[in-house]
């Protein structure tokens, strides 16, 4: 009996999101080639079939938890809703994602301390590696808010890029607590005030201070 061919952009997605378990789950040392292949349930050929190596494996595990993360979200409100509406709907979303995906949160803390791990020479390629994930985010997050902002008619905050940073900075912290000690209660709580904050903390060319 022959097995359906599964497509190459298919299979290098399943590898990818194998990848991402066994990092939560075994962390970055145990996830071999073989034992990634395992969790996708796919042959180990068809693994080195889709990728020349584990590094470009890795490579792709970094670009689907920062530049295509976004892309994985349900969507904001209609594009009329204002920027502090759409920073509270976009805290919500991607704390409901963490939610139901926490191994993603674990994988990504990984690999950004991987650069911790290695030897001195491979030290700025990783470093490379965690300024690109964090550039996928902080852009996403950037044009998100932008875009909001400029749906309905309200000026774009000068100070966008380091608002979008706060938010990140905030999620993960928030989700680290979470992964550490679980209050579905506290959490929830936090995710609302990191928004109120981040809605807060805009600046607008020609204000002396904040605008709320």
């Amino acid at each position: 009996m022959l097995l359906a061919r599964v497509p190459t952009a298919e299979r290098r997605l399943q590898f990818v999101r194998s990848a991402a378990r066994v990092i939560a789950q075994d962390g970055l040392s145990a996830a071999t080639t073989r034992r990634i292949a395992a969790e996708a349930d796919a042959p180990l050929a068809s693994l080195h079939y889709c990728f020349r190596s584990k590094d470009e494996l890795l490579e792709e595990v970094y670009y689907y938890l920062s530049r295509d993360y976004a892309q994985a979200l349900p969507p904001v409100p209609a594009s009329d809703a204002g920027l502090k509406s759409v920073v509270f709907a976009h805290a919500r979303r991607v704390w409901e994602r963490m939610l139901a995906e926490p191994h993603e949160q674990v994988t990504t803390f990984e690999l950004l301390l991987r650069r911790f791990r290695v030897n001195p020479d491979e030290e700025p390629a990783a470093l490379a590696r965690n300024r690109s994930m964090y550039e996928g985010w902080i852009k996403s997050t950037c044009l998100l808010f932008e875009t909001a902002a400029r749906n309905a008619g309200e000026p774009v905050p000068s100070n966008l890029e380091l608002a979008a940073r706060l938010f990140i900075s905030g999620i993960d912290g928030i989700s680290m607590q979470h992964l550490a000690d679980p209050d579905m209660d506290r959490s929830a709580a936090l995710v609302e005030m990191l928004a109120a904050s981040v809605a807060g903390s805009f600046v607008y060319a020609g204000d002396p201070g904040e605008r709320s």
